[in-house]
């Protein structure tokens, strides 16, 4: 399988139906050189939740078994002897026959003994607050966020990174209701009516949500919860209609078609907000239908919409000066296209290829047309006061500007001292602040370049306690000290001690981060926990300095470590909290003290 590719995720559902008695190993066979990378494919295993084995293949085992497309299935037996191979999508009825069949044979052969499930290496699990976020709109100065490796969406202040609300419980699932219950899948794709309106493409749930946010309630506008394999759609409402990884989403300029980028069927449908007519074609408010591509997965652009197809369609943007046509990132074909609203007519603006079959001319190329080449890009965007569009070429770490005149692209000279771009997996240019939002996917974080001189920089997310309400603590401390009514010090040093087999893992990161009051001073707001290991305890300190003006306050400290024991290595997150009492007449020998805090693990 290669992780890229939807259709070939969409077969691991499939497949966990059947590990209670099989046990499953997914080989990745790279399609894009992106994805050669074994961290990236490391990324990628947390990012979709996998809890099987994952072998990264150098294209080995696809020679030795004649592999010729993804998704495919090896059934091995007893002895690992091939049994069956499938290969392509839609094979769930063959294959529980298969399975119940070869059960009962090799019956007095199979081991009863059930096998763990692999725990994927956490320690990749970010401390900014963010998992793996996919999108980003900007409305007025409302910035939301599909934190999609949390299964939520984030309303923050697009000036300050204050978070506002937080939608979603953060469990995955299709559940509707107020913000704290509701459940999504790997939102993607986000779209405003209005300041009060959104829609979420809650692509593993394969429906559209709706998020109002004067009544504090999701609601599912459009799909079941269930894949579906129907190419036309509008025989039923759309809360009935089967929907197929929905990806991106955007609105035309009348607001009456929401256009989704329906990626699993290689489609673009259109969900009707309104009676509308389009491309010679009525729809009636609340139906689902398909209008542009065939289903096949191909690169084939036509005047009829019907007659083109796509590869993958991933992220849409309403763009031209005169908002007269929607631009596609069709991320197989490593192309950005676009549909005249006008007529459905489908064109290439830049990457990809001439013969619409060929799905492997990727590569990192300025130019023009198909001399330009794009690796994957997952979101386009555009920009009316630049009028220009941009493009997060996902797999080659850029963003890319393109020039709908003159169909060119060229990388984006961005200028930063932070990490360079990971997997940016979205894209939003805010015209009114002249500025572009980027979802940097596997760096865990959202970033922002200003349009006059290209500086790119982080745009910290804060949460109100600077703390995660969704973080499950391991342990949780908490302690008070009491201060008089100077100017202190406090050196403040953390230890987790181990015990039995249980110890620090070696080779893995771990750190703490300090929140605290705003006019607290401190050495190292963030820090490694160094390993002590004849002690087999983990220690770090920071220096805080108490300003004399302030009375009580709380130190909130979050501690990730990664312990080993038993075979068994995984992330543990503790707490520390600190409550910082002042009284006039408390007895101070000296103007510094030491606090410490101390985990038994």
């Amino acid at each position: 399988m290669s992780y890229s590719f939807a259709n070939a995720l969409k077969m691991l559902k499939v497949l966990s139906t059947f590990c209670i008695l099989t046990l499953q190993i997914g080989v990745h066979s790279a399609k894009f050189d992106a994805e050669k990378s074994s961290k990236n494919v490391e990324a990628a295993v947390l990012r979709h939740e996998i809890h099987h084995p994952v072998v990264n293949d150098g294209m080995n085992l696809w020679n030795q078994l004649q592999i010729s497309c993804w998704p495919s299935i090896v059934l091995l037996g007893p002895g690992n002897i091939p049994l069956f191979i499938l290969m392509g999508e839609g094979h769930t009825v063959i294959l529980d026959l298969i399975i119940e069949a070869t059960l009962d044979f090799f019956k007095d052969k199979i081991s009863m003994k059930s096998v763990p499930e692999i725990s994927p290496r956490s320690h990749l699990a970010p401390s900014s607050g963010l998992l793996f976020p996919g999108r980003v709109a900007v409305f007025e100065k409302k910035l939301l966020i599909a934190d999609s490796g949390h299964h939520r969406l984030l309303l923050v202040n697009s000036s300050t990174g204050q978070v506002e609300v937080k939608i979603g419980c953060g469990d995955s699932g299709l559940k509707d209701g107020s913000f704290k219950e509701a459940k999504f899948f790997f939102p993607q794709g986000i779209q405003f009516l209005n300041a009060d309106v959104a829609f979420v493409a809650d692509t593993e749930n394969h429906a559209i949500r709706m998020i109002d946010f004067k009544k504090c309630l999701v609601s599912t506008v459009a799909g079941t919860g269930e894949i579906g394999n129907d190419r036309a759609g509008g025989s039923v409402p759309a809360t009935k209609q089967q929907l197929n990884s929905p990806w991106g989403l955007v609105l035309n300029p009348k607001k009456k078609i929401l256009f989704i980028a329906m990626a699993g069927s290689h489609q673009i449908w259109g969900l009707a907000l309104e009676d509308t007519k389009l491309w010679k074609k009525s729809v009636k408010q609340g139906y689902c239908v398909a209008l542009a591509g065939s289903g096949r997965e191909e690169n084939r652009n036509n005047s009829y919409p019907h007659i083109a197809a796509f590869a993958q369609p991933s992220g849409l943007a309403l763009s031209g000066k005169n908002s007269d046509c929607i631009l596609v990132a069709d991320s197989e074909s490593s192309s950005v296209r676009k549909i005249l609203l006008d007529d459905g007519a489908v064109s290439g603006v830049v990457g990809g290829e001439k013969n619409p079959n060929n799905l492997f001319a990727f590569g990192d190329k300025d130019g023009k047309s198909t001399e330009a080449k794009l690796q994957h890009p997952i979101d386009v965007c555009w920009s009316s006061k630049l009028g220009l569009a941009f493009v997060a070429d996902t797999f080659n770490n850029k963003i890319k500007k393109i020039d709908l005149e003159k169909n060119t692209c060229e990388t984006v000279g961005l200028k930063s001292d932070a990490l360079t771009l990971k997997e940016p997996g979205g894209i939003f240019s805010d015209d009114a602040s002249g500025r572009i939002f980027i979802a940097d996917t596997n760096n865990h974080v959202i970033k922002v370049a200003d349009v006059n001189n290209w500086n790119l920089q982080e745009f910290p997310i804060r949460f109100s306690t600077e703390v995660d309400s969704l973080t499950k603590f391991l342990k949780t401390t908490e302690s008070s000290v009491v201060i008089s009514s100077n100017k202190l010090r406090l050196k403040y040093q953390i230890l987790v001690k181990f015990h039995g087999a249980l110890k620090a893992a070696a080779d893995a990161p771990h750190s703490y981060l300090i929140s605290l009051p705003d006019d607290f001073k401190v050495d190292a707001k963030k820090g490694e926990l160094l390993i002590r290991e004849q002690k087999n305890e983990l220690f770090g300190t920071a220096c805080l300095e108490v300003p004399s003006s302030h009375q009580n306050a709380q130190i909130v400290t979050v501690l990730k470590v990664v312990t080993c024991g038993d075979g068994v290595c995984k992330m543990e997150t503790l707490k520390a909290v600190v409550n910082i009492v002042r009284q006039s007449d408390a007895s101070q020998s000296s103007n510094e003290n030491t606090i410490e805090t101390v985990f038994e693990l």
